[in-house]
């Protein structure tokens, strides 16, 4: 039994080894970390008119509904539809999934490949990942664009304009708030699962307490 404990044991070490050297050397350049929390509502809305604004032209989050994003976000039903479907011409109903218009044969025409939905990318990539990608865009001197994270990506820099406009601090700000928007999008029960955790520790907390009292009271008879 002991033996077998250990082969386990072994194996499970290699295995995480092997994952965290696979993962260590599958960037071409390091990931950063965003300072972003999905309980930070102002954030989120930011990150939310950031997605509408230069995203949503290509990409969809076809598992994310208008009046969910807009109630998460504080936001009536009529402003949810206002931020998520302008491109449709004022067509949009909250019930919508929040969805580009660009059809997917146009996109791949254009592209190559039909972008990506964006429901479940910081679930896939991780919101290191997209922070790191949206900062790693780089013009050359001929006018050529590329990206250190992503060489060959098809995607523009569709953040071109407001990082030439904004300072550095602020771009990198801005960008947070987008992948802090694309997290809560991935599962939008996070802000709520995070609050009931605190309630969790809390009443854990307090139950430790009781219970320490409780061991007290006994022990003393004993005693």
């Amino acid at each position: 039994m002991k033996q077998l404990i250990t082969n386990l044991l072994a194996a499970a070490l290699l295995l995480s080894a092997t994952l965290v050297q696979a993962g260590g050397g599958a960037h071409p350049i390091p990931l950063e970390s965003p300072k972003i929390s999905v309980l930070d509502q102002s954030s989120l809305q930011r990150g939310a008119d950031l997605y509408a604004q230069y995203c949503m032209g290509c990409h969809s989050m076809k598992y994310l509904r208008v009046n969910r994003a807009a109630r998460d976000l504080g936001w009536s039903d009529a402003e949810g539809v206002a931020h998520f479907q302008h491109i449709r011409n004022g067509q949009g109903k909250p019930t919508d999934m929040i969805e580009t218009t660009l059809n997917p044969l146009t996109a791949k025409q254009a592209f190559g490949k039909v972008p990506p939905d964006l429901s479940l990318e910081a679930r896939l990539r991780g919101t290191d990942w997209i922070y790191t990608f949206l900062r790693s865009y780089e013009r050359a001197e001929d006018g050529s664009l590329t990206n250190k994270l992503f060489p060959g990506v098809a995607m523009p820099h569709i953040l071109e304009g407001l990082q030439n406009s904004l300072p550095p601090v602020e771009f990198d700000a801005a960008v947070a708030d987008l992948v802090n928007f694309i997290d809560y999008a991935a599962e939008p029960a996070k802000p709520q699962r995070l609050m009931m955790g605190w309630w969790v520790l809390g009443f854990l907390a307090l139950l430790i307490v009781l219970t320490y009292l409780l061991k007290k009271e006994f022990w003393r008879d004993v005693k």
